[in-house]
């Protein structure tokens, strides 16, 4: 596993910041006229049984507002269509939360107006899903994923300790996905993905020879995990399916463990080639002194004694 990590030329991201719900309002009449609490509230309804980062997001600003009562349990028929939406039964009432896209898949045609506003909210970076009961859109959740100012150092420490190709996948829109690449300096963007997709774009770049690790934190992101050469798992803030998958778990939300990482593999397979030299060389003058009758017993025992020592010190030299 360290070696994989070690020669890795293609990490690909994920989304990279921590998600937090924005909110738009509209003006278009009673089909655009509920609330921001009650918008919540049915997002909130459909939302309980899911895992995914963004649900998360969405119940935990619904604990922000005062007498706000999220405990929502009465919720049958769950599904989730993966890399699209979710939709479930609450109070014998339909709801659905997801993409515009899948919305529109549905046959829940949103208004000219309310297109546009989804669009100014992915221009400004925004991941947009619409929360709709029955056949009525109620409401826009604008979900932010704000670079992490320690985002860009990251990247520019694995580019700094050779890995050649940084890519990000992510199932946001073009918009969406380059602005959040743009602040954390990452060229190769492929937006729009589902699972199957991240996983196909694993694969071509291991087809292209590249030894990849995929570093991911949702749903989503299992089926390339499991196809990556090494996958890593931000465990703090990780689904449980995506941490069960990955071969490491960063168990602390620090994103500088992941070159940190690199750098540990890199230094860990130096010193294993170090020692193995040691060994072969050692070994080898062993067996052409004995053969010369220049090494006896005390001072051949001494010799490797000396040798393990070396070997010991050396790999010491990691827990620095």
């Amino acid at each position: 596993v360290t070696e994989v990590i070690a020669l890795q030329l293609a990490p690909v991201l994920s989304m990279v910041g921590n998600a937090n719900p924005a909110w738009k309002e509209s003006n278009s009449g009673n089909r655009w006229s509920t609330d921001q609490q009650e918008t919540l509230y049915w997002a909130i309804a459909a939302e309980a049984g899911s895992e995914h980062p963004l649900a998360r997001a969405i119940t935990a600003e619904a604990s922000k507002i005062p007498g706000f009562e999220a405990g929502i349990t009465s919720v049958e028929g769950f599904t989730a269509e993966v890399g699209k939406g979710i939709r479930a039964v609450h109070q014998d009432r339909l709801v659905r939360v997801g993409s515009p896209e899948w919305l529109n898949e549905e046959g829940l045609h949103l208004p000219e107006e309310i297109s546009v506003q989804v669009n100014d909210l992915k221009k400004i970076g925004r991941t947009v899903v619409v929360a709709a009961v029955d056949d009525t859109a109620i409401g826009i959740i604008g979900i932010s994923d704000p670079i992490r100012q320690e985002s860009r150092e990251m990247v520019r420490r694995l580019k700094e300790s050779g890995i050649k190709k940084i890519v990000m996948l992510t199932g946001d829109d073009q918009l969406t996905a380059a602005a959040v690449a743009h602040d954390a300096g990452i060229e190769d963007v492929r937006a729009g993905l589902l699972p199957e997709d991240k996983l196909s774009a694993i694969r071509q770049l291991q087809a292209e020879g590249h030894t990849v690790a995929m570093l991911g934190d949702g749903i989503n992101d299992a089926p390339a995990l499991a196809a990556a050469d090494i996958s890593i798992a931000m465990g703090a803030a990780g689904s449980g399916i995506a941490i069960e998958t990955a071969s490491i778990a960063l168990m602390a939300d620090d994103l500088f463990k992941v070159p940190e990482a690199v750098r540990l593999s890199k230094a860990t397979l130096r010193n294993i080639h170090q020692n193995v030299a040691v060994a072969l060389v050692t070994v080898t003058a062993l067996i052409l002194g004995v053969l010369l009758g220049r090494v006896h017993m005390s001072g051949g025992m001494l010799i490797h004694e000396a040798s393990v020592m070396l070997v010991i010190i050396n790999g010491m030299r990691l827990l620095k």
